[in-house]
């Protein structure tokens, strides 16, 4: 018994490139790295308690001086960004260098405006921890027409 594997046309035709085995080579190696930690693991949680609601993002490897979060109203953006350098040597000479930039960026609308100058925000842990307090609703009263 014998099983036949059929490929496309393409892939046939790329496999008499003389570089096709290089390209592939690297796409495997490139594609076996680690997935960017700060964008691929950022998670956030919105929850609404007495007069205020609680944002919770999960922000690993991001240091509190990287982080932003600006209040507009309903919107909340949360920006963050890592960078982070890897260099081994041997002696003067440089083996392996690596750079990564990794930057998070996230922005949603709450059900009502926030107040600005009552929020607060917490990151330990890698867990940024938002307060956000609701402003009051506006008043509706009704004018006496003179």
């Amino acid at each position: 018994m014998f099983a036949l594997n059929t490929r496309p046309a393409a892939s046939v035709a790329g496999s008499r490139d003389p570089f096709s085995l290089m390209d592939s080579l690297f796409s495997d190696w490139l594609s076996a790295r680690p997935t960017s930690t700060l964008v691929s693991n950022a998670r956030i949680e919105v929850s609404e308690s007495n007069g205020s609601y609680e944002v919770r993002a999960e922000l690993p490897g991001a240091a509190k001086d990287d982080i932003s979060v600006e209040i507009e109203g309903v919107r909340v953006s949360i920006t963050a960004k890592r960078d982070s350098q890897a260099e081994k040597k041997d002696g003067e000479k440089v083996l392996y260098s690596e750079r990564t930039h990794e930057s998070y960026a996230r922005s949603f609308e709450l059900p009502q405006a926030v107040d600005s100058e009552a929020a607060v925000a917490k990151f330990e842990n890698g867990v940024l921890m938002l307060t956000l307090p609701k402003k009051n609703a506006p008043q509706s009263r009704k004018l006496a027409v003179q």
